[in-house]
């Protein structure tokens, strides 16, 4: 198809050329007649003309699919471009433009790959020693912002904090209108609830191994943890009814060995709180109670027996406490909570001004007083 159109061009252009020598011929020759030297060029320019235009439809042919369309607008261009460039044109068409265009692509672009830059960058995560946001700040960032996704990583961020600080970020995320937030919170609080589960019962079935001297450590911290279980709300209901009674059960036998060994430790410790006000918070401690009970026990007897809603134990518990040596800022709290709940509010008014300093309204007033008081 194509090397009909090609030879015509060339035939055509070979014409041209002939003319051209043959008008230049003419002129040099004296005598010579002017006007066979115009018609000769003219001529030849003709036949330059019509070798262009097959030269190019040769050469369109000749192009691979993707570079024919649209016909027109490249038959143009070819052809402008062979008529411009009478000889050299037809060599450059043909080398440059249709046997690159036809030839196959190179080894090095065939083993090129196009990339895309990953969102993540290559460098590892910083590692911090503590992490940057506070319990705080996570609460906020939980609370406050708009985007699920920066909700999501806040919780998730609390993986690297204590339970007990991200007990406050999980309880406000269960309550997040977004379902993966809510149950990421749900599934980080049953985790908690587990790693303390799976402590106790280890705890608690290495009880008849353990040596006399230290059982009493594992009956506290076995106490302590159930009382961590019920403090941060992990269990509800009749399940945290029933860690709340193990917890007792167990501080009672560092507290009250004996009362516990003769089977009846509640009712004797219940013999000796029965006396109430300020006469009970002063009472010497009775023989049923341990000598050697602490006043961190007593304290954590007295929030079990509180959160148990036994309010006169609870007092009695934390007068034992304040006698083993436990501040008074410390138990303020917790008897003005029993105040309230027995609706004595001047005892409440007054067990809460206990910690409180005179004086100091505010953070610049008691950085004053501070500073006037060196």
């Amino acid at each position: 198809m194509y090397r009909r159109p090609v030879l015509v061009g060339l035939t055509a252009e070979a014409l041209a050329g002939g003319l051209l020598w043959l008008s230049a011929g003419d002129v040099s020759v004296p005598g010579a007649a002017a006007g066979d030297a115009g018609w000769a060029i003219a001529a030849a320019i003709a036949f330059h003309s019509i070798s262009s235009y097959f030269l190019a439809w040769g050469f369109w042919q000749l192009l691979p699919r993707r570079y024919k369309l649209p016909a027109r607008r490249t038959l143009s261009f070819l052809f402008v471009l062979l008529w411009i460039l009478p000889v050299a044109g037809a060599l450059g068409v043909l080398w440059s433009i249709v046997s690159a265009l036809k030839q196959p692509r190179g080894r090095a672009f065939q083993g090129a790959r196009i990339v895309r830059l990953p969102e993540l960058p290559f460098a590892p995560p910083v590692i911090y020693e503590a992490p940057p946001y506070s319990q705080g700040a996570l609460r906020q960032i939980v609370h406050f912002a708009t985007r699920p996704l920066k909700r999501l990583k806040a919780v998730m961020a609390t993986r690297h904090m204590a339970p007990r600080d991200a007990m406050a970020v999980w309880s406000k995320a269960t309550r997040d209108p977004v379902d993966d937030v809510r149950l990421l919170a749900y599934a980080m609080l049953d985790n908690s609830e587990k790693k303390l589960a799976d402590r106790i019962l280890a705890l608690t079935e290495a009880l008849p191994e353990t040596p006399a001297g230290r059982r009493n450590d594992s009956h506290k911290t076995i106490a302590a943890l159930c009382w961590e279980l019920v403090y941060h709300r992990l269990v509800q209901g009749a399940v945290r009814q029933h860690w709340l009674e193990t917890a007792r059960r167990h501080i009672e036998v560092v507290l009250m060995p004996a009362a516990h060994a003769s089977g009846n430790g509640s009712a004797t410790f219940a013999r000796v709180a029965t006396p109430r006000a300020a006469e009970s918070r002063d009472a010497p401690i009775t023989p049923a109670v341990s000598e050697a009970a602490d006043a961190d026990s007593w304290m954590l007897y007295g929030r079990i027996l509180l959160e148990g809603d036994d309010i006169a134990q609870a007092e009695q518990a934390f007068a034992h406490a304040r006698h083993a040596g436990m501040g008074e800022q410390k138990i303020a709290p917790w008897l003005a909570e029993i105040a309230f709940r027995e609706r004595k509010f001047e005892a409440v008014r007054r067990y809460l001004s206990v910690g409180a300093r005179s004086g100091e309204k505010g953070r610049d007033l008691a950085l004053v007083t501070a500073w006037w008081n060196k």
